[in-house]
């Protein structure tokens, strides 16, 4: 069973270093497609047509992507002022309380999402842009993000738990 459960952990980080990986490039090439976009805006007088929707569209991406590498890092905003006075038992069981209410707010995001997105599947909805890109691609995204920021959750949980329990002596805890 643990070697099960250690596989499919495996196979989620992956997953996520793929995810942080493909953040990096799509961060460059809307980097380059603004430049591209303000060049050929103000020295040519050609303003493109489609660079602001791709811009849009790639910062959905980064956003909802990026959400279960940022909670791995543990890189969300946490106010330590008065956390870090708190004893480290007490720590470790807010860490779990609020493992758990990332992990409610998650789920209820991703289905709430997921029927937005099927909804605009089963509509054919498309953008009101010259591109008219179909909706429940760019949709899609936030299920996918918020999915892996669940899964991501759930691993942090069972850490918790075993912290606060003294099963893996905290040896994979980070506070």
């Amino acid at each position: 069973m643990e070697q099960i459960n250690n596989f499919f952990k495996k196979m989620f980080y992956r997953t996520v270093a793929l995810g942080a990986v493909s953040i990096r490039w799509v961060l460059f090439f809307m980097a380059f497609i603004m430049f591209y976009d303000v060049v050929m805006r103000y020295l040519f007088n050609s303003p493109t047509v489609w660079a602001q929707e791709t811009c849009e569209y790639m910062m959905v991406f980064l956003t909802f992507i990026g959400l279960a590498e940022i909670q791995k890092q543990k890189a969300h905003i946490r106010m330590d002022y008065l956390y870090t006075r708190f004893p480290q038992s007490l720590r470790r069981g807010m860490d779990l309380f609020f493992h758990f209410l990332v992990a409610l707010f998650a789920l209820l995001i991703f289905s709430t999402s997921l029927r937005m997105t099927l909804l605009a599947f089963q509509y054919g909805s498309r953008s009101n842009s010259l591109m008219e890109t179909p909706l429940f691609l760019m949709y899609a995204i936030i299920p996918l993000g918020f999915i892996l920021l669940l899964m991501q959750c759930l691993i942090d949980i069972v850490k918790s738990i075993k912290s606060l329990l003294g099963v893996d002596s905290g040896k994979d805890y980070k506070s």
